[in-house]
């Protein structure tokens, strides 16, 4: 690999999702999606309102009408019902509904949070508020996910099938995505301009003085326990506290102007968090949230590309099965390597007709390069293989328990699809699982 393939291969480590929202895969809306959830959840699960309840304490008197005074058990059942909310939104569940809902009690919670402790720890998660929001308004697109599979129940099997079959790339918009960044490159344009202009009568560059940081510096160091001592030392070289601190401005006010300019936004992303890093090592502020909100831009789907096997396999399955081409279109989705060639009954290679011990309408057959053949249950078991990020699941899949009672379950749904899975060879376009 040339450095300069190196190069622009580390320039596109996160997507510009201004300049362009579109991926040709799914991946990365639905791994942003559980990004999001688990900071949801990091930040709700450790709060105990039962404390507060106990000993009230406000230090903003302005949102002391926020608190449910009469009842402030409420505050308990709100926790868990944000809970229970966020983990359906992170299965992509009635997106829309638990993503404003979650966004809606996770703002309450931060509100209550701010009124007590006002740190960057607590206005973060208003931003995070905002991509519940922006994901709950884009649901449609959100294919890799419960709604995406629940979707399929209004197609015909005839478009199923054409979609499992296809051999032509398809597009993914992702502009929950791309609003999320360009919030987030407005709230870091907003923090450089409040470094500069705090009286927006003048301009007042006090914020990247060498003086200014070193008083902050060690004032930290006195008042708190310092994780790296030698922090301190850094106050000793001026020149060296006024780049970083220009450093980070240029990188704040940059960030919008690269997503607008369609540049990598790599560089400015990395320098951020480098500056995270730094106040972690300065200052002992351990704030990583912005961190957690970069990795929504994050290219997974190059990532997971790596990880689908090359083996190519071949899955052939009932034609007449509606139930059959929903639970295969996922997989479609998964395969970003085209490595799974899908076959009906109709339309089977020479070298897969009249083979001994075989039978079609009984179950799905998955053959691999070696000609290997796997039969229902077996079969679903080698295509989570072939995604590799499924490897536990499928090595749990092989588990003599696990295989007993899935190949049970398995014979059950095949033996009884057209029973309550609508299989028919007249099935009627409009009718929806």
């Amino acid at each position: 690999m040339s450095v300069r393939t190196q190069l622009r291969s580390l320039g596109s480590v996160f997507v510009n999702y201004v300049a362009d929202p579109v991926r040709d895969s799914p991946v990365n809306l639905a791994v942003a999606r559980l990004v999001i959830a688990f900071y949801v959840v990091w930040k709700t699960a450790w709060i105990d309102w039962g404390i507060f309840i106990e000993v009230p304490f406000v230090a903003f008197d302005e949102y002391a009408f926020l608190f449910p005074t009469t009842y402030p058990q409420l505050l308990v059942v709100e926790k868990y019902l944000l809970l229970v909310s966020v983990l359906l939104f992170a299965v992509g569940y009635r997106i829309r509904l638990t993503g404003f809902l979650s966004g809606l009690i996770f703002g309450h919670i931060g509100l209550l949070r701010f009124s007590m402790n006002g740190s960057g720890g607590t206005t973060a998660i208003f931003i995070s508020v905002y991509f519940l929001f922006f994901f709950a308004l884009f649901a449609s697109q959100d294919e890799l996910s419960a709604d995406g599979v629940r979707r399929t129940g209004q197609r015909s099997l005839d478009s199923l099938i054409a979609q499992l079959k296809s051999t032509t790339s398809t597009t993914f918009r992702a502009d929950a995505l791309k609003y999320s960044l360009l919030a987030l490159g407005i709230i870091y344009f907003g923090s450089a301009f409040d470094k500069l202009f705090p009286d927006l009568q003048k301009f007042q560059p006090e914020w990247v003085m060498p003086y200014n940081l070193s008083r902050i510096v060690t004032t930290f160091h006195v008042t708190r326990d310092q994780l790296f001592p030698f922090s301190q030392e850094v106050v000793n070289y001026p020149v060296l506290v006024f780049v970083m601190a220009t450093t980070v401005l240029a990188l704040e006010a940059g960030l919008i102007v690269a997503m607008l300019a369609k540049r990598s936004i790599t560089p400015f992303i990395l320098g951020l968090a480098g500056f995270k890093f730094s106040s972690i090592v300065l200052l002992g502020i351990f704030f990583g949230d912005a961190v957690i909100f970069f990795l929504l831009f994050f290219t997974w789907d190059t990532a997971y590309r790596r990880l689908v096997s090359s083996r190519r396999v071949d899955v052939v399955f009932d034609e007449r099965c509606y139930f059959c081409a929903r639970s295969l279109y996922p997989f479609k989705l998964l395969d970003v390597n085209d490595t799974m060639t899908f076959y009906s009954q109709s339309d089977l290679p020479e070298q897969y007709r009249n083979r001994k011990g075989i039978d079609y309408s009984t179950a799905m057959y998955l053959f691999d390069e070696d000609g290997n053949a796997y039969r229902g249950y077996w079969a679903f078991r080698e295509l989570l293989r072939q995604l590799r990020v499924f490897a536990p699941l499928a090595w749990a899949m092989g588990t003599r328990p696990v295989a007993a009672v899935g190949e049970r379950i398995y014979e059950y749904v095949a033996a009884n699809r057209s029973r309550h899975f609508v299989c028919s060879v007249d099935f009627d376009a409009e009718t929806e699982l």
